[in-house]
């Protein structure tokens, strides 16, 4: 198993070497990795997001596009279960909302038992 800091490593040298998107991806796949078009948040190219609920790690590979009010880009993506993880790594990575409403982040915002969407009361059951 490799920690996340070397795949990190291994992705930005391609990067770092192909100006083309296109070429990118095709080595990126030819590497094994496994590319998706998703949905990113305030990122740039390199950087890494962490899926909580979906149990994997994206890595954005290309600058993002508009697609309608929400932006897109390719991502790789590392399940988790694939990585070592180690207490002394010092990647930056970036933890996805989970909120139900994309428009608003209401994570700080009390107990999601509570949480009012649209003047109408929503309780999720655990």
């Amino acid at each position: 198993m490799r920690t996340l800091e070397e795949e990190l490593k291994e992705v930005l040298k391609i990067i770092n070497s192909t100006q083309e998107v296109e070429t990118r991806l095709q080595e990126l796949k030819a590497l094994g990795y496994q590319i998706e078009f998703n949905w990113v948040k305030n990122g740039g190219i390199g950087t890494v997001y962490y899926m909580k609920r979906q149990g994997v790690y994206r890595i954005q590979i290309a600058a993002s596009e508009r697609c309608g009010k929400y932006d897109k880009a390719f991502c790789i993506i590392i399940p988790t279960t694939s990585i070592s993880l180690q207490l002394t790594e010092t990647i930056k990575i970036r933890n996805m909302s989970a909120s139900k409403n994309p428009d608003k982040d209401c994570s700080g915002q009390g107990n999601k038992n509570n949480m009012i969407k649209n003047k109408i009361k929503v309780t999720w059951k655990n």
